[in-house]
C-alpha cells in the first residue's frame, strides 16, 4: 500500500510549479480520491482480516497507518481488537501513542502506564512515556522511564544520550555532567559518545568563560586538548583563556602544543606572534616570523578573527534579534535557555521580563520565570508565581505539578530545618494535591515528620493511608518501630511478625534479624525496668518466631534463672545445646544447673565435663569461671563428707587455669584446715578479701587460724563447785597440761591438784591422739592418783566420719576407773568401774553436736549417763557459746573423775552453758557454769553449783 506520505514524496509541490492554484486544487483532490479508492478497501480487508492471534502483523500494521498519517484508521482498529482484548499491553501502547500525537497527554499517559502494568517488559511503551513526559516538562518522570529502559538495556548509548539530554531540560547541568562523562569512560572507543563530551566541554568552557570563571575554563581547555589533541581550536581557546586570565607563559605553552602538531596552522603562527610582541620578546619574534615568512602584524589578523567569530556566534546573533524583536519566540526561547544553561539567572529573569512585555503574560512564562526563581533560591517570588498559576490554573497537570513540587521543595526545606509542625502543613498538601512518585514520596516524608514530631498516632495513620496501596513488609516494619516508640511492644511484636510473614524464604532471614534487634532493645528496656516476668514473656515470642536464635536463647536462660523458673531455664539450655552444640555458653548454663544442690556424683560429671571442655578451649574466659566456680562447689561438698585431699586435687587443677582465684585459694584454705594443716589453711584463707561488715570476724579468724599452726600448747584450768545447800561445802580442782603436735600425733600431760580438809590430791595423765587419716582418729589417755581421784583410770576411744545425714563423726570407746574404799557407797565390794562410750558428732558451717552415751559396770549393777554438748561458733571461729546437758543413774564423767560426790543407782541430771574466746593469736579462755541435781534420799534432792575455767597458751 502507498500511504500519503509516499506519494508527497514522490510527487513533491516543485512537481505543481507554474500551475494555477485551481489547476493545483484539481489535481490534488484527484491524488486524493485515487489513494482512497485503492488504500481504503485495502485497510478495511486488514482490519476485517487481521486478529490477535497474528498479533505482531496487527502491530506492525497499525505502527504503518500511524506512519502512513492514518492516525484514525489505526485507532479504530486497535480499538476495535481491545473490546475482544482488554488487557492487552502492545494494544494499549498503540492507542497510547495516538492520544501522544494528538497532545492528549492524559489519555496517553494512562493508556501507556496500563500497558506497562499489562506487561512490564513494554519496552515501547516506557520510550513513549518518555516522549510524553519530555514534551510536557516533566523530566524528572521521563529520567525514571530511562532509568527503567537502562535497566533492560544498559549498554544502549542512545539511551544514555537521552538521559542526559533531559537533566539539561530540567537545568541539573552537573549532574549532566558527570553522566557525560561517565559514560564517556565507560564507552571510550565511542565517537558519538565522544563528540557529545567534548561539545559539553566546550559548552561548559564557553560558560565559564562568560561568567568570567577563567580558572574553570582553563581547566575544561586542558581537558579538551588532552581528550581531543587533533582539534586545533582547542590550543586556540586554551592560549585564549590563559591570555584572559593574565597568564602570557600558559598561553605561549599551548601554542608550542600545537604547534608540534600543526606546525604550518596560520593562526598558531599568529597567535603566537602576537604573544611574542605583547612580551618584547623580539629576538624570539624576529627568528619565528623569518622561519615562517610572516611580516605582517599579528595584532590586526588577531582583531579580524575575532570579529568575524563573535559575529558568527548563535548567542550573538539571536541577541541581535531579540534587541529588535522581544517578542521573538525562537531567539526567546534560545536566549533564555543558553541563559540558564549558564547560570546566569538574572540574565534569564531579564530575558523573561522582556518577553512578557512584549507579548503579554502566559502560562509557559509564569512557569520559566517560577524555574528562574528557584534557580535563584528566591523561595518568596517562587511561591508567589506558583500560587498565581495554581489559582488560575489548578486542573492544568503542568501548573499542578510544577504548584506541588514548589511546596514540597519548601516541604523538605522545613524539614531541613527541624520545623516538622510547618513542614506537616506543606506536606498535607503535596499529598492532596500530588500524585504518583511525589505524592508517595512526600507521605513518606511526612511519615518521618510525624515521627520525629514525635507524634506517634498520626504517623499510624499515614500508614494506614499507604497500607491502602501498596501494603509491604517495610511497612509493617515501620509500624513495628512506632508500637516499640509507644512501649506498645505486644503490638510491635506482631506488627514485625506479620512482616515476617509477607516475605519469602531468601529475604526471611535478613527479615529476622531486624525482628531481633527490635525484640533485644524490648527484653532491654525491660531489664532495666526490672520487669523479668515480661521480659522472658517477649524472649518467648522471639524463640516462637526464630527458635535457633542464639541471642534469644541467651536471654531466656539469664531471665528464667532471674525469676527462679529453673525448669524453663533448663528446657532453653537444653534447646540452645540441641541448635548451638558448639557454643560454650550453653554448656557452661547446663553444668550451673546440674550442679544446683547436687550429690557428689553429680559434681564429678559436671567437673569432669568443663574439664574436658576446658582442655579443648583453655583461655575461654567464661569457661575458666564457670570450671573455678564448679571446683570450688565441689570442693565444698567434699569437704563436707571429709575428702580433703581429693577436694584438694580439684583445687589445684582450678587453680591451674585461675591462680588469682581468691574463691579458690580461699576454698583451698579451708581444706587444709580440715586436713588440719593450719599453716597453710592460714595462708590460703588469707586471699580472702573481706567487706567492712566482715573486716573485723575475718580478721578474728586469722588470728584463729594463726592460734591453730602452734605446735606446743599450754592448759591451765581451775574447777570450783559448791554444794547448794552448805555454804562452806565447796571444793575446786586446778590443772595445768602440756600438749606437743608432731606430724599427725599429739601428745599431752596433765596434773589436776586439789586439796580438801582431808588432805591434798595429785593426779597424773598422759594422752595420745593420733589421726590415722582423715576420716579416723584415736585418743588414748591413763591417769594415777594419790588420793581423791580415780586411784587409776583409763580411756581409749576410736573416732570414725561416716557419710550418714551429710556426714557424721561416730565413737566408740571404753575406759577403767578403780576407786579407793573411802570413794565407794557404803555396801560396794567392787572398787573397779568399767564404762562403754558411744557418740556421734554433726557439724554445720558455725553450730557442733555432740551426743555421748556412756554405760557404766559398777559392782554388778549397770549405770549409764546421757550428755548433749552443743556449740555455736562466731564467724571466724574464733569464738563460741555453748550448752550442755546431761542425765542418767551416774553422775556425769567429770564429776566422777574428780569424786565430788557419790551419787550411784539414782537420778543424776545436769544442765550448763558457757562460751571461749581468743583472746589473743596465741591466746584463748572459756568459762563454763553448770548445775548438777542428784537423789541424796528418796525424800532429798542435792545441788552442786560449778564453775570451769580454761586457759589456752600456744607456742
Amino acid at each position: 500500500m502507498v500511504s500519503t506520505k509516499e506519494l508527497g514524496n514522490r510527487f513533491p509541490l516543485s512537481t505543481f510549479r507554474g500551475i494555477s492554484h485551481m489547476q493545483l486544487s484539481a489535481k490534488v483532490l484527484f491524488v486524493r480520491l485515487l489513494l482512497v479508492s485503492v488504500v481504503l478497501p485495502y485497510s478495511l480487508n486488514a482490519q476485517t482480516e487481521i486478529t490477535l492471534n497474528d498479533k505482531s502483523e496487527l502491530v506492525r500494521h497499525i505502527n504503518k497507518l500511524y506512519a502512513d498519517g492514518s492516525w484514525e484508521q489505526g485507532k479504530d482498529l486497535a480499538d476495535k481488537n481491545l473490546k475482544k482484548y482488554p488487557k492487552d499491553s502492545d494494544l494499549k501502547m498503540l492507542v497510547g501513542k495516538y492520544h501522544l500525537q494528538h497532545k492528549d497527554y492524559d489519555n496517553a499517559r494512562l493508556e501507556l502506564n496500563r500497558s506497562i502494568r499489562y506487561n512490564q517488559e513494554n519496552v515501547d511503551s516506557r520510550h513513549l512515556l518518555v516522549t510524553l513526559e519530555t514534551e510536557t516538562g516533566r523530566y524528572s518522570s521521563a529520567i525514571c522511564y530511562v532509568n527503567e529502559l537502562l535497566e533492560i538495556n544498559p549498554y544502549w548509548k542512545g539511551l544514555w544520550r537521552k538521559k542526559i539530554g533531559l537533566y539539561r531540560l530540567q537545568g541539573n547541568a552537573v549532574e549532566a555532567d558527570r553522566l557525560q562523562k561517565r559514560i564517556n569512560q565507560i564507552f571510550p572507543n565511542d565517537s558519538v559518545l565522544k563528540k557529545d563530551y567534548l561539545y559539553q566541554l566546550e559548552v561548559q568552557a564557553n560558560a565559564n568563560r562568560m561568567a568570567g570563571d577563567m580558572d574553570k575554563a582553563i581547566q575544561l581547555s586542558k581537558e579538551l586538548v588532552t581528550e581531543s589533541p587533533e582539534n586545533i581550536n582547542n590550543y586556540i581557546n586554551a592560549s585564549n583563556d590563559y591570555l584572559k586570565a593574565g597568564d602570557q607563559e600558559g598561553a605561549l605553552a599551548f601554542v608550542e602544543r600545537g604547534l608540534v602538531r600543526f606546525p604550518q596552522n596560520e593562526l598558531l603562527i599568529d597567535k603566537k606572534t602576537g604573544i611574542l610582541a605583547q612580551q618584547n620578546r623580539y629576538n624570539e619574534l624576529l627568528g619565528f616570523l623569518q622561519r615562517n615568512k610572516r611580516y605582517e602584524q599579528y595584532q590586526y589578523y588577531l582583531q579580524e578573527a575575532a570579529r568575524d567569530a563573535r559575529d558568527k556566534e548563535p548567542l550573538t546573533l539571536y541577541g541581535k534579534i531579540m534587541t529588535a524583536n522581544p517578542g521573538d519566540k525562537e531567539a526567546y526561547r534560545y536566549m533564555f535557555n543558553d541563559a540558564m544553561r549558564n547560570q546566569q539567572y538574572q540574565e534569564a529573569l531579564l530575558i523573561v521580563k522582556n518577553h512578557q512585555s512584549a507579548r503579554g503574560n502566559s502560562k509557559e512564562l509564569s512557569l520559566n520565570e517560577m524555574m528562574v526563581y528557584n534557580r535563584l533560591g528566591n523561595t518568596a517570588e517562587e511561591n508567589r508565581v506558583a500560587e498565581e498559576l495554581f489559582a488560575q490554573y489548578s486542573n492544568d497537570p503542568n501548573v499542578r505539578a510544577a504548584y506541588v513540587n514548589t511546596i514540597y521543595s519548601q516541604a523538605k526545606d522545613r524539614m531541613e530545618a527541624e520545623n516538622y509542625s510547618q513542614a506537616i502543613i506543606f506536606l498535607k498538601q503535596v499529598v492532596e494535591f500530588g500524585g504518583g512518585q511525589l505524592r508517595a514520596d512526600a507521605q513518606n516524608t511526612l511519615f518521618n515528620a510525624y515521627l520525629a514530631n514525635e507524634d506517634y498516632s498520626n504517623a499510624l495513620a499515614v500508614l494506614d493511608d499507604i497500607a491502602l496501596e501498596d501494603n509491604t513488609p517495610q511497612l509493617q516494619i515501620k509500624r513495628a518501630e512506632l508500637y516499640f516508640q509507644q512501649k506498645g511492644y505486644s503490638q510491635a511484636f506482631a506488627a514485625y511478625e506479620k512482616a515476617v510473614g509477607m516475605v519469602d524464604e531468601n529475604q526471611k532471614q535478613v527479615y529476622l534479624g531486624g525482628y531481633a534487634d527490635m525484640a533485644e532493645q524490648v527484653v532491654t528496656n525491660l531489664n532495666k525496668d526490672f520487669r523479668y516476668d515480661d521480659a522472658l514473656y517477649f524472649v518467648d515470642l522471639w524463640l516462637n518466631n526464630d527458635p535457633t536464635n542464639e541471642k534469644a536463647l541467651g536471654y531466656a536462660i539469664n531471665l528464667a534463672h532471674k525469676t527462679n523458673a529453673l525448669e524453663r531455664m533448663r528446657t532453653y539450655v537444653e534447646q540452645g545445646e540441641q541448635y548451638h552444640p558448639e557454643n560454650i555458653f550453653f554448656k557452661i548454663k547446663l553444668a550451673e544447673l546440674n550442679s544446683e544442690n547436687a550429690d557428689i556424683d553429680t559434681y564429678e560429671k559436671v567437673y569432669q565435663g568443663l574439664h574436658d571442655e576446658l582442655k579443648a578451649n583453655p583461655y575461654h574466659e567464661m569457661l575458666i569461671k564457670a570450671f573455678s566456680e564448679t571446683s570450688t562447689n565441689y570442693s565444698l561438698a567434699l569437704l563436707k563428707e571429709k575428702h580433703s585431699n581429693e577436694a584438694l586435687d580439684k583445687l589445684n587443677t582450678a587453680l591451674h587455669y585461675e591462680p588469682n582465684s581468691m574463691s579458690l585459694k580461699h576454698t583451698k584454705g579451708l581444706a587444709y584446715e580440715q586436713l588440719k594443716q593450719f599453716d597453710s589453711a592460714y595462708y590460703y584463707q588469707g586471699f580472702y578479701k573481706p567487706s567492712d561488715l566482715e573486716r573485723t570476724g575475718f580478721k578474728s579468724r586469722l588470728n584463729y587460724l594463726q592460734n591453730k599452726t602452734y605446735k606446743n600448747q599450754v592448759v591451765l584450768s581451775h574447777f570450783r563447785s559448791r554444794d547448794q545447800e552448805s555454804t562452806y561445802a565447796s571444793n575446786s580442782i586446778s590443772s595445768v597440761g602440756y600438749s606437743h603436735t608432731a606430724g599427725e600425733n599429739t601428745y599431752t600431760g596433765r596434773v589436776y591438784y586439789t586439796g580438801r580438809t582431808s588432805g591434798k590430791g595429785l593426779q597424773f595423765q598422759g594422752e595420745w591422739l593420733r589421726d590415722w587419716s582423715e576420716r579416723t582418729s584415736t585418743m588414748a589417755n591413763v591417769a594415777v592418783s594419790n588420793k581423791f581421784f580415780p586411784m587409776l583410770s583409763f580411756n581409749a576411744s576410736l573416732f570414725r566420719y561416716f557419710e550418714i545425714l551429710k556426714g557424721i563423726q561416730f565413737e566408740l570407746g571404753i575406759g577403767l576407773r578403780s576407786f579407793r574404799d573411802e570413794q565407794l557407797d557404803q555396801g560396794m565390794s567392787d572398787g573397779n568401774m568399767y564404762n562403754a562410750v558411744f557418740g556421734a558428732a554433726k557439724e554445720w558451717d558455725r553450730f557442733r553436736i555432740n551426743a555421748r552415751y556412756h554405760q557404766f559396770y559398777l559392782d554388778g549393777a549397770l549405770l549409764y549417763s546421757l550428755s548433749l554438748d552443743t556449740r555455736h561458733y562466731f564467724s571466724s571461729h574464733n569464738g563460741y557459746i555453748m550448752a550442755v546437758a546431761s542425765v542418767g543413774s551416774a553422775p556425769d564423767v567429770e564429776l566422777i573423775n574428780y569424786q565430788l560426790y557419790n551419787a550411784f543407782a539414782v537420778t543424776n541430771s545436769m544442765i550448763g552453758a558457757g562460751f571461749g574466746h581468743t583472746i589473743y593469736k596465741n591466746i584463748s579462755g572459756s568459762i563454763l557454769g553448770s548445775m548438777n541435781n542428784y537423789r541424796v534420799s528418796d525424800q532429798e534432792y542435792g545441788n552442786l553449783l560449778n564453775v570451769y575455767l580454761q586457759v589456752n597458751i600456744l607456742f
